[in-house]
């Protein structure tokens, strides 16, 4: 606008008009089209690719509104703006769905140890169809070599071990072992043996706890989750004398009276000349103090079955009888349970004497196949280790990811976007950020990607 001056006056009338003494603004409009980008390469720069603001708070509670994404993490793991107020958005449960109403957004600078509560295979874990039968093994001399012993290879078909987590995250090793096997009818079957760190876990069914997971395939290859059973009732002697055979070898051996019993690898624990021996679960006797070997034992005997062997070294030869005390478990290789649900395959109490809280998980098997092809063993675990904040990453639909140190990738929270039928009415409070007056409608809130997609690395110009 051009403006006008009368500048000089005589006897109250104007001497001369001035025209042009300057310009003022009359009006301005707000333009909210999209700013290109700018690359940063912080993955908190953001910028949204399309319509709507962030929304940031105050320490007073006020919202305010803006385009200018230039975000970081302040000591407490707050996302916060340059000027310290906090980004909003909805925090993630467990499972990645939003929670809650709409609230600032903090990352946690580390996570807590959490115990393994599920084990689940996982595609493409596959049992190879052709797998010989553990019976029909042409290096098995005598039936008694058949028997399960995880010290004798040919005993099973294979072994894989993964990681598992007690409560104050230490990591344990849990092994499976896999055993083709056919029945009476002449009908293949699979054993599955469970063990954490060399002892075995049983798989618990009412009261009673197993040795064996038993299943079985469909003609597709497909699990057949009917049949699923325990097999092997396990009991224990808490206590028993033995007596050092003749000829002073430093074999003590166990008789379990019946044709069908057999040691339960792992569960052996020895008391000699005051120092206890435990059994490693893969047929050696270890010192608990020092963990040296100091023996072996032989599960099965296999000229009687029903019997084990333990040989203590310093026990040889020394000139004397010895005596031990044994606790150990020993199952029935006859009995087997009632069908389980796949849903509840659950193992019994496993307590480590680290201070940890005991242990107990579910199995799943449901995805596991069986088709002539290669061995796979893939499988998952929920528990983790403590871990401390490596990176943050989003994604376009504004998901806030955190990696910690013990390799676990969490969401957090989802980054909320926010517009209004008439921009135009928001009123500017500098420094990027706008507010809402009386005549702007309410402001329509979304989820990041809703209305716009969230650029990470990136600041809008």
């Amino acid at each position: 606008t051009l403006a006008t001056s009368m500048t000089t006056f005589r006897n109250s009338s104007p001497v001369n008009l001035e025209i042009g003494g300057g310009t003022f603004i009359g009006s301005t409009q707000k333009d909210f089209t999209q700013g290109a980008f700018m690359s940063t390469g912080n993955p908190l720069d953001l910028a949204l690719d399309g319509e709507g603001f962030f929304m940031v708070k105050d320490n007073f509670g006020t919202v305010f509104y803006t385009r200018n994404g230039e975000f970081r993490l302040d000591a407490n793991g707050d996302l916060i703006n340059a000027l310290g107020m906090k980004v909003q958005g909805w925090m993630l449960d467990e499972n990645g769905n939003m929670t809650g109403s709409l609230t600032s957004i903090n990352i946690p600078m580390s996570m807590a140890p959490s115990a393994t509560t599920q084990v689940r295979f996982k595609e493409p874990t596959n049992l190879d169809a052709n797998s010989v039968f553990i019976e029909d093994n042409p290096d098995t001399t005598d039936k008694n070599e058949a028997v399960f012993d995880p010290s004798n290879s040919i005993t099973f078909n294979y072994v894989s071990s993964m990681t598992i987590y007690d409560s104050l995250g230490n990591e344990h090793e849990l092994k499976f072992y896999f055993v083709h096997k056919k029945d009476a009818l002449n009908q293949p079957y699979w054993l599955i043996f469970p063990s954490v760190d060399g002892k075995p876990i049983g798989i618990q069914k009412g009261t009673n706890k197993y040795a064996f997971l038993k299943i079985t395939f469909n003609t597709d290859g497909s699990l057949n989750l009917n049949s699923i059973k325990a097999v092997g009732k396990i009991s224990s002697v808490s206590s028993t004398n033995l007596t050092e055979e003749s000829g002073d070898h430093g074999t003590f051996r166990i008789d379990l009276s019946n044709s069908n019993y057999r040691l339960l690898p792992g569960s052996v624990r020895v008391t000699y000349n005051g120092k206890t021996f435990i059994d490693d679960g893969v047929g050696n006797l270890i010192d608990e103090t020092t963990g040296e070997v100091v023996g072996s034992i032989t599960y099965t005997d296999t000229q009687n079955g029903d019997e084990a062997v333990i040989y203590i070294i310093e026990a040889a030869q020394n000139g004397s009888s010895n005596s031990i005390t044994v606790s150990y478990d020993y199952y029935d290789e006859s009995t087997e349970s009632t069908n389980i649900d796949y849903r509840e395959i659950n193992t019994g109490i496993i307590s480590f004497g680290n201070g940890s809280e005991q242990l107990s998980f579910n199995i799943r098997l449901d995805e596991i196949k069986q088709y002539a092809s290669d061995f796979i063993f893939y499988a998952q675990q929920d528990g983790n280790s403590k871990g401390d904040l490596v990176s943050v990453s989003v994604s376009e639909d504004g998901v806030i990811r955190a990696t910690y140190s013990n390799g676990k990738i969490k969401g957090i929270a989802r980054l909320a976007v926010a517009t209004f039928k008439d921009k135009e009415m928001l009123v500017r409070k500098g420094t990027w950020l706008f507010f809402p007056n009386l005549q702007t409608y309410t402001a329509i809130i979304v989820p990041g990607g809703i209305i716009s997609k969230v650029r990470s690395g990136m600041l809008e110009m």
